[in-house]
Formats: structure tokens, C-alpha cells, sequence
């Protein structure tokens, strides 16, 4: 039988394997009809998916597991901050200035959620763990490294801009990990559906506010007709918010924050290959040395003598 840290960290690798897929459904929507409709359309869809989930597992879970109005408030800020607000920055970083620097920007937000997990919940990581760290971010970093500086510009100021909001998303998701850990450690059998459902909810109402506020709202959701945008928006929804974030959330039950962002920020060195064979580019060495780094990082976080 898997135990608990065991269990945290195979959920981990599921989440990995799961918001390592999507972003190619996701950039091909986000140029069709751009990042902020591409959001919005995911948030709108993965939320009634995940209430009637919730909604299914009622008659043999209850309110089991629900969180109390604090827990489900700090998960709400949660979903606002990390989801909402910060996949929103992290689309505008991709655009700015390409998947690889934006991966490489994102690598910060274990290192914040770790540090935020460190001051604000006493979670202290063996000396094992924090060599895994060390190692997974500098495998990240090796893989990633090599075609960012070769991607292309959209000028001084665009990159600037992108950077920007890359290391502003990093923040809002790594602060909104270490707000799901204390969830889960104020509330020991919370339940990872019910606080998914409601993390997402509360990004999909920010998002639809904003959406609001901007005046785009009816024509994000209907850029849902344009063509191809259905398939590619609920596959990419399936295996990010809905299936990937659910698994995420419930690995924060057995793991502490730092080691369970570390592992799911690893998507950079799935995704490098992957494109490499989707879109018909050559590998660079980079990519397999980080490969390496990033395993044996996996090996020490997830090891507890």
C-alpha cells in the first residue's frame, strides 16, 4: 500500500505528466483567439465540471471533507491569486516572449512557494530535499536555458514586459501553494475535490469579473465558435484545471508545498521534447543533461530516510 509521502509525490508526477500536455492544446487556442479569451473559456468550463463532480460524490462523501467558511475563503484567495491572476500573467509572458523563457521565469515559484512555506508555515525541508530543489530547478534551468536565449524578440520593451509578468505570475503561484498547504493543514481530511472546485470557482468568477469590467466577456465566450477552439479549450481544460489541478491540490495533502511545486514545475523538460518532435526541431544537449539533474532531484525529494 503507497503511503502518504509516497502517494504526494506519485500525485505530483501525475500533475506533472498532465500540465505538461497542456499548453499545447492552450497555445494553439491562445493564437486563435489570444490569452485572456483562452483563460476565461477554460475557467467558465472547468467549474461546472468540477461542481457536478462534487455534486456526484455528494450521496456517498456528504459534507465530509468540505471545507469551513475560513478554509474555503483562504482557497478562494487562493484560486483568485494563483489561477486567476496569475495564469493570466504568465499568458502574457508567453506571448511576450516565448514558452522557454516563460518556463524559465516560472521555475522561480517553487523556489517562492518553498521560502513562503518556510516563514509562514515552519516547514522545514530536509537537507536531502533541499538538494533535490537545487537539483530540479538547475535541470529546469539547464533544459530551458539553451533555446530561450535563441527565441525570438518582440523587442526591448516587450521583453521587458514579458519578464515582467513571468516573474509576477512565479509570485501569485507560489504565494497561492503555500495558501492551499495551510489548508490542508488546518483541516487534516479536507477533501482535494472539494477544495479544487472551490480554488477554481473563485478564479473563474474573478476572471468573468474582470471579463466584465473590460467589456469582453460576451465575446470571450463566444470566441468559443471560432473554429477548432471547442476541442483544443476542453482538452486543454481536462488535463490543466480539471484533472491536473485536482491531482496538484491533493498532493499538497501528503507533501509540503516546496517539494510539491518543484516536482509540477518541472513541465519544461517534457515539454522541450515534446515540441522538439511536435513541431519538428532539433533537441538541444541541454535538455538531456537537465533531464538527468531533474531526476535525481525527483529521487531526493521524494526520498525519506
Amino acid at each position: 500500500m503507497i503511503s502518504g509521502p509516497d502517494l504526494g509525490i506519485l500525485l505530483s508526477c501525475v500533475t506533472l505528466v498532465l500540465w505538461s500536455l497542456t499548453p499545447f492544446f492552450f497555445r494553439a487556442t491562445g493564437q486563435l483567439i489570444g490569452p485572456f479569451a483562452t483563460n476565461l473559456l477554460r475557467l467558465s468550463i472547468a467549474f461546472p465540471v468540477l461542481a457536478l463532480a462534487c455534486i456526484a460524490a455528494f450521496p456517498w462523501t456528504g459534507f465530509a471533507g468540505f471545507p469551513a467558511w475560513d478554509t474555503a475563503l483562504l482557497l478562494a484567495l487562493s484560486g483568485a491569486l494563483g489561477l486567476g491572476l496569475g495564469d493570466l500573467l504568465l499568458y502574457r509572458s508567453l506571448f511576450r516572449v516565448g514558452p522557454e523563457r516563460s518556463s524559465l521565469l516560472m521555475t522561480l515559484a517553487p523556489v517562492v512557494t518553498a521560502a513562503g512555506a518556510w516563514l509562514a508555515l515552519e516547514e522545514f525541508l530536509s537537507a536531502a530535499q533541499i538538494a533535490g530543489m537545487i537539483l530540479v530547478l538547475g535541470g529546469v534551468l539547464a533544459a530551458v536555458w539553451a533555446p530561450a536565449v535563441n527565441a525570438g524578440s518582440s523587442g526591448s520593451a516587450g521583453r521587458w514586459h514579458g519578464a515582467a509578468n513571468g516573474v509576477a505570475a512565479a509570485l501569485c503561484q507560489g504565494i497561492g501553494s503555500v495558501m492551499v498547504r495551510e489548508a490542508f493543514l488546518r483541516e487534516a481530511d479536507l477533501s482535494p475535490l472539494y477544495a479544487t472546485t472551490v480554488r477554481i470557482g473563485a478564479a473563474a468568477l474573478a476572471i468573468m469579473l474582470l471579463a466584465r469590467g473590460r467589456g469582453t466577456f460576451v465575446a470571450g465566450m463566444k470566441s468559443l465558435r471560432a473554429p477548432r477552439v471547442l476541442p483544443l479549450i476542453v482538452l486543454g481544460t481536462f488535463s490543466g484545471p480539471i484533472l491536473g489541478m485536482t491531482c496538484y491540490i491533493a498532493a499538497m495533502k501528503y507533501q509540503p508545498a516546496g517539494v510539491v511545486t518543484t516536482i509540477t514545475f518541472m513541465t519544461p523538460l517534457i515539454v522541450t521534447p515534446l515540441g522538439a518532435w511536435r513541431y519538428r526541431t532539433r533537441i538541444p544537449w541541454a535538455v538531456a543533461l537537465g533531464a538527468v539533474l531533474a531526476v535525481a532531484g525527483v529521487a531526493l525529494l521524494g526520498w525519506n530516510p
